[in-house]
């Protein structure tokens, strides 16, 4: 019996720490509308001409009472550092399977003054599976929400401020190892560049309240930290393919001072992503992607690297439909 109790207790811990190993800080989490909700990519909505992209309205936008949408995306790739190893000798290759069931909806607009104000809520769901090299005890559920206004003003620009939560849970363990509560801003601008190119620029930025579990049971908020994020994107209409190639640059720094591990750190993450959706229909798409990226991280009280490279790709289907 006692070797039974042992060795359970050692399996459980064993469960614990892998589902701490991956990093919630590097996490995509949803805090707008999915952008194959406000872009379908199909019909006219494949051509920058014949978009919305002056008024900064999103296609599906009803000019009054709720405009609501659901979709649900299913991804398969290839990682070849999923737990944001510092060392490239101890990188784990492996293939992983997210699946995502996401539902918000808009609310009646606010005219006002060269602009226009439109309340956002909406809420998601994701699993992710890690498929080889043993990773299954990572698998973890996400749950995220998120409530915004966005104000589209004439001068092109889309300003929005918002907050969202983001909660994650061990598949193994079944606890809840990361949450978070984001108060956020941002400001995006589209300028087309001719009739079938789009440029894309955002910029964003908000505070991190989380709290994680470790191991122990006890709760810990050396996670929080405040982020700025801007980004380069151009949306290029092919055919019946969208090509949409993006850069992304994020600095964060580590709130929590003298009562962490991470006092004094600070990271810089660079992003590099390339898209290709081809519409079969309306609400349905099909997309192969790729994307390369590298933290440098300064700071910190452990000693332990936190800089990382990481790549991946795969493929992905989307159904979406707005009501």
């Amino acid at each position: 019996m006692n070797h039974t109790a042992i060795l359970t207790l050692f399996v459980a811990s064993a469960s614990s720490m892998l589902a701490q190993a991956v990093d919630p800080t590097v996490t995509e989490r949803p805090t707008v509308p999915p952008a194959s909700v406000a872009n379908p990519g199909s019909g006219n909505a494949a051509n920058v001409d014949a978009s919305d992209a002056g008024a900064q309205r999103p296609i599906f936008l009803k000019t009054e009472n709720i405009s609501t949408f659901a979709g649900f995306d299913t991804k398969y790739l290839y990682k070849d550092n999923p737990l944001s190893s510092a060392d490239k000798i101890n990188f784990i290759e492996t293939a992983m399977w997210m699946n995502t069931v996401y539902g918000g909806a808009s609310f009646s607009p606010i005219e006002v003054d060269d602009a226009v104000i439109t309340p956002y809520a909406g809420v998601s769901w994701t699993s992710t599976k890690y498929l080889e090299s043993g990773l299954d005890g990572l698998d973890f559920f996400s749950t995220s929400a998120y409530g915004l206004l966005l104000a589209q003003h004439t001068s092109g620009w889309a300003f929005r401020a918002g907050v969202s939560y983001a909660s994650d849970k061990s598949e193994a363990t079944k606890e809840e190892t990361y949450k978070e509560f984001y108060p956020n801003v941002g400001a995006m601008r589209m300028i087309g560049i001719n009739e079938n190119a789009l440029a894309i620029f955002d910029i964003s930025g908000g505070i991190h309240k989380s709290d994680s579990d470790p191991v122990f049971g006890t709760s810990f908020k050396e996670l929080e930290n405040i982020d700025v994020t801007g980004s380069v994107a151009i949306r290029y209409a092919y055919n019946d393919f969208i090509i949409t190639p993006r850069y992304s640059a994020t600095h964060k720094t580590y709130t929590e001072g003298a009562t962490s591990s991470n006092d004094g750190r600070k990271d810089l993450i660079h992003s590099l992503s390339l898209k290709v959706d081809y519409p079969i229909t309306e609400n349905f798409t099909i997309s192969l992607f790729g994307g390369y990226s590298k933290r440098d991280s300064k700071g910190g009280t452990t000693g332990l690297p936190f800089d990382f490279e990481s790549s991946d790709g795969g493929i992905s289907l989307g159904i979406n439909k707005s009501f």
